[in-house]
């Protein structure tokens, strides 16, 4: 398994996701993961919790929210006021309500400068320090 911690200026951040894409000339496939609240992740190629396969990968890690639209979850539709309230609460402009956790240049293993070295049978803990900004 491959296994490691990700720190966010400094603190454990809960759903954080950890990509490992394989670095140029590696044969390697891609793995990823996500954080719990103690900034705690386990790799997956295939099944759940396996790890990585050996090899060199350059890493990204991100997260980012999504605002939560503000519209009723149940109403019926055949109600003509009540579609007409919901189409005309509808806020399109919060297709661009995205917001990054962590620092864009963390987002893509060819900006973040972060690497691993993956080894069959030992052990692979990795540990990455990014920022929010």
């Amino acid at each position: 398994p491959v296994t490691g911690t990700v720190l966010v200026d400094d603190k454990p951040m809960e759903g954080v996701k950890v990509v490992f894409s394989p670095a140029a000339g590696s044969s390697g496939q891609s793995a990823s993961g996500q954080t719990d609240a103690e900034g705690k992740y386990s790799l997956t190629t295939v099944d759940p919790g396996d790890g990585a396969l050996a090899g060199e990968y350059q890493v990204a890690i991100l997260k980012s929210t999504v605002e939560e639209d503000t519209l009723p979850k149940e109403m019926d539709p055949d109600d003509p006021a009540a579609m007409d309230a919901i189409y005309g609460a509808l806020d399109t402009s919060k297709d661009g309500k995205t917001e990054n956790m962590i620092a864009a240049k963390w987002n893509s293993p060819g900006t973040s400068g972060l690497k691993a070295s993956v080894k069959e049978g030992g052990e692979n803990n990795f540990e990455f320090k990014v920022t929010s900004k």
